[in-house]
């Protein structure tokens, strides 16, 4: 994985192309094809491992939705239903589908904080945007984040979303085509509509960079796992813009919505996984086992030694 940080959070990364290299370097890695197999051995699973038994009496697994998630039907309700039947005590935490990140890391705060005054110690598994929202609800609590027990963030960015800085903020014009313009107009004018315009306008690279940057100095005292994925083949999500970040950075692997090495975290222990968009996580599609990819997640998580503290 080491290839691949070097360039994370470097404002001169290298472009399109460049990083499509690193990220196939760091999936050539021993580290990540261990933990690749070891993810596949958990995907097999039929319950909770043995090693989670005396956690499923002190945790509380919490998902965390990303943008739009509680609009999109069936949004984490076969991950959640397969979370109860191993025995974890799970629920979906309460957010604002179309609320900015600050407003809802708020809104979570005192749901955690009245987690751990139960007695209970929260896993959180989070998707997208939401894992920003959960890491700096922690981030503005350290004892929230000294009870916790862990996270897996999943496709959580620490770029800007593409198709929405073109949507909201006119940028990369140059690979813009006549029809992107009344497409993206009509599109963004449904989503002011919908009141989701501040929360989509600040998916960009100044503010989720600033975000990342903050994060990055903040204290982990729990294990982190962090997936980036990439599909070549997308869904019918709407959400998805395969072919408009396909010509926004030619070459440059991306899952939809956020480019690939936008995804890498180097607090955390990175999984990267291919042929899984961004809507799969949440809702599946194609084949793609989500109830199942979620636990094998919390697996793999509680296997993992502590992070530490970022420096």
């Amino acid at each position: 994985m080491s290839a691949a940080r070097e360039f994370i959070g470097n404002e001169h990364a290298p472009e399109a192309g460049g990083r499509a290299v690193l990220l196939a370097a760091a999936e050539r890695s021993p580290a990540q094809r261990a933990l690749r197999a070891c993810y596949e051995r958990e995907m097999l699973a039929e319950g909770a491992p043995e090693r989670a038994l005396p956690l499923q009496k002190a945790c509380t697994v919490v998902l965390v939705r990303g943008l739009f998630g509680a609009w999109i039907p069936g949004h984490f309700r076969e991950p959640l239903k397969r979370l109860r039947s191993q025995g974890w005590n799970s629920m979906i935490a309460r957010t604002d589908p179309a609320g900015t990140i600050d407003a809802n890391h708020r809104a979570l705060t005192p749901q955690i904080a009245q987690i751990v005054a139960a007695g209970r110690r929260p896993l959180f598994l989070a998707h997208s945007k939401g894992g920003l929202e959960v890491l700096l609800a922690l981030a503005g609590n350290p004892a929230l984040a000294a009870a916790t027990a862990g996270i897996a963030t999943v496709q959580m960015p620490r770029a800007g979303a593409p198709y929405l800085e073109s949507v909201f903020s006119n940028a990369h014009r140059a690979s813009r085509r006549p029809a992107d313009t009344l497409r993206e107009s009509a599109e963004g004018a449904l989503l002011t509509l919908a009141g989701a315009r501040a929360a989509c306008r600040e998916l960009d690279a100044v503010t989720v960079g600033a975000i990342a940057t903050t994060l990055d100095r903040a204290p982990r005292p729990f294990p982190w796992l962090g997936v980036a994925t990439d599909a070549t083949r997308p869904t019918r999500s709407l959400e998805l813009k395969h072919e408009r970040l396909a010509r926004i950075a030619p070459g440059e692997p991306h899952d939809g919505v956020f480019y690939t090495a936008d995804q890498l975290w180097p607090g955390a222990r990175m999984l990267l996984l291919s042929g899984i968009d961004h809507a799969q996580p949440s809702v599946g599609g194609l084949g793609f086992a989500h109830d199942r990819f979620w636990c094998a997640l919390l697996a793999l998580l509680l296997a993992l030694a502590p992070t530490g503290s970022a420096a």
